[in-house]
């Protein structure tokens, strides 16, 4: 039992890099051969997870890098900001690095407020690297100064151009495409919103989007004026939708890709994540992994899977007692990662 959750480990870090790689390359990095043909990318949530799991693939973070540095302008910092309150995103340090990286004079005051919090001259480094045994990745060369302001320890980074201008076709770039017309918004988000669900209330938009709920019914009345948004009451309730087809065919053509709240699904794969990878997990007994496994599913990591619109669901883990969890576990989180890379699940 002790083997099995040790080789999915490995299985898990492998699936985890080879989505984020899929996910980049279909926002404009090259360098891997498959791309991503899901729903719609979350830039944001997207840029917070790889600040977790792209520290297990230098290349692949460096690369995250050269893209930030010619699209960071499209990323809304106040979304990642809401996003590491409402959901606790670890990597906060190394997003700090990140933003660090990515701000110019043009955008000095959009970036600069993300690295005001970084600790300069930390007396201690944390590696920022793995190795796949997930072992620290040594510094051969001269520190990168950036890095080491958060705290971390890595190799001066040296951009290798393997980015380009985000790509506007694919569908899953669309909230990208719609920041690219209508600006860095909320109407952005909601916009999408309203063409990949049939209606929604400012509350849920507001709590899929990432906003205030404020921010999102005010919007949501202004749009209104347009004409090519409609609402009613329900209850005490109103409910908005686009007026049917108006956008759909100029955004999305035939393709109708599936809305799924990324930052919630993301957030707990990221919690399964540094459970598996950076606790002493592996040299207890399987009834101790067992026990530490139940504690993040109930810590609202099958309360995120639930509610990511993925069409995923946990399941009962209190059927499973002891030991037996962890089995389950290594299962629901195979059919998880199938549902993501699109191959069907093992029997």
């Amino acid at each position: 039992m002790k083997a099995l959750l040790s080789d999915f480990r490995t299985e898990l870090r492998d699936r985890l890099l080879d989505l984020l790689w899929r996910q980049w390359t279909a926002l404009g990095v090259s360098g891997h051969g498959g791309t991503w043909e899901g729903a719609v990318i979350d830039p944001e949530a997207l840029l917070l997870f790889s600040c977790s799991v792209a520290r297990h693939d230098a290349r692949l973070f460096d690369a995250m890098l050269d893209w930030m540095r010619i699209n960071g302008r499209y990323i809304n910092v106040q979304r990642v900001k809401r996003m590491f309150v409402q959901e606790g995103f670890a990597g906060e340090a190394v997003f700090q690095a990140v933003a660090a990286v990515t701000k110019t004079p043009t955008h000095a005051t959009k970036w600069g407020r993300s690295t005001q919090s970084v600790a300069s001259g930390a007396s201690k480094l944390e590696p920022l690297f793995y190795l796949k045994d997930g072992t620290p990745m040594p510094v051969l060369r001269e520190k990168d100064p950036l890095f080491a302001a958060a705290g971390l320890l890595r190799d001066r980074f040296e951009p290798r151009d393997v980015a380009q201008p985000f790509k506007p076709q694919p569908s899953a770039n669309l909230i990208l495409r719609l920041r690219g017309l209508l600006g860095i918004n909320a109407r952005c988000e909601i916009l999408a919103f309203l063409l990949l669900n049939s209606r929604g209330s400012p509350r849920a938009v507001a709590r899929d989007c990432y906003y205030f709920p404020a921010t999102v019914s005010k919007a949501l009345v202004e749009m209104s004026a347009s004409g090519y948004l409609i609402s009613r009451m329900e209850g005490r309730h109103r409910y908005y939708q686009l007026v049917p087809d108006t956008w759909r065919e100029l955004l999305v053509g035939n393709v109708r890709p599936s809305w799924v709240t990324w930052a919630l699904l993301f957030r707990a794969l990221e919690q399964i994540w540094l459970v598996l990878w950076h606790e002493d997990l592996m040299s207890k007994s399987a009834l101790a992994q067992a026990s530490a496994l139940r504690r993040i599913l109930r810590n609202s990591v099958a309360d995120r899977l639930d509610r990511s619109g993925l069409s995923f669901s946990f399941g009962d883990e209190s059927a499973y007692t002891g030991e037996t969890l962890v089995s389950y576990f290594v299962d629901r989180l195979t059919v998880l990662l199938c549902k993501l890379d699109g191959k069907p699940s093992r029997p």
